[in-house]
């Protein structure tokens, strides 16, 4: 009998070099949020590291931390510290991405995704080990990317269930890997702006869609990672829409038991 898993909500939390900042964000989601997912450098951008942000974050919020790491800024060596210091932390994990060009300096090109993933992995490193994983990509391409030695995928371009099938729930369900869709959410009134930002490469929800997303997805994934770039409040909407959601979805699912 396959284990039941326990289906996560996750919050996505800007970095910055303002503790009061991060502090207030965290400590207004308590409670709402299983863990929270702290992004590194977006655009390439320096601010405080996300491994910091993401510990701090995650003890203000009562909940578990997830960094980002961008590969194309550090070598092996670097890779190997940021892990230790984020084991050192008590981070649950690292998501290994490549990242934008950085805004100083040159790109180290040195690691890929796969490559991080195996050098951690065999540095026997006890760290959940992330990557994303863009369900635009053909069949064949997901399924390399899935066999690779990751824990957790965060799955972007999300635009219909079917896409959560195929050789992703075999991953899932056959291979333990773990399935976290990255859902961006707007208010109404931001909805077109955030959209034009990202030029159609992610489907923009406002909270209020978040349990009838959650209801088509929740056998097919093992959270969802909320991100609401242009407002905290929205965010917390959305984390509290996801946590109502999933507890009737554990209400029904007893029921039926």
């Amino acid at each position: 009998m396959e284990k039941r898993r326990v289906l996560e909500v996750w919050a996505e939390i800007a970095p910055s070099k303002n503790p009061a900042k991060i502090v207030s964000v965290a400590r207004s989601i308590q409670g709402l949020a299983d863990v929270v997912n702290v992004p590194e450098a977006p655009l390439g951008k320096p601010s405080a590291h996300a491994i910091a942000v993401a510990y701090l974050a995650a003890r203000e919020a009562y909940a578990e931390a997830v960094a980002n790491v961008r590969l194309l800024d550090i070598n092996a060596n670097a890779l190997l510290s940021l892990a230790g210091a984020a084991k050192l932390l008590g981070l649950r994990g690292l998501v290994l991405l490549r990242g934008d060009p950085p805004k100083y300096g040159r790109p180290v090109n040195e690691l890929t995704t796969e490559a991080a993933a195996k050098l951690l992995r065999g540095k026997n490193i006890d760290l959940e080990i992330g990557a994303i994983l863009s369900l635009a990509k053909p069949p064949e391409m997901l399924a390399v990317r899935l066999s690779q030695p990751i824990d957790v995928f965060l799955a972007t371009r999300l635009w219909k269930p079917s896409q959560l099938g195929g050789v992703v729930q075999e991953a899932r369900l056959r291979q333990g890997k773990k399935i976290i869709p990255y859902i961006v959410v707007a208010e109404a009134d931001n909805r077109k702006l955030l959209y034009k930002m990202l030029e159609g490469h992610q489907p923009v929800y406002e909270p209020e869609d978040v349990p009838k997303l959650l209801a088509e997805i929740s056998k097919l994934v093992d959270g969802i990672l909320v991100s609401a770039p242009l407002s905290e409040k929205t965010l917390r909407e959305a984390l509290r829409a996801a946590k109502e959601a999933r507890e009737e979805l554990i209400i029904g699912k007893k029921t039926l038991d």
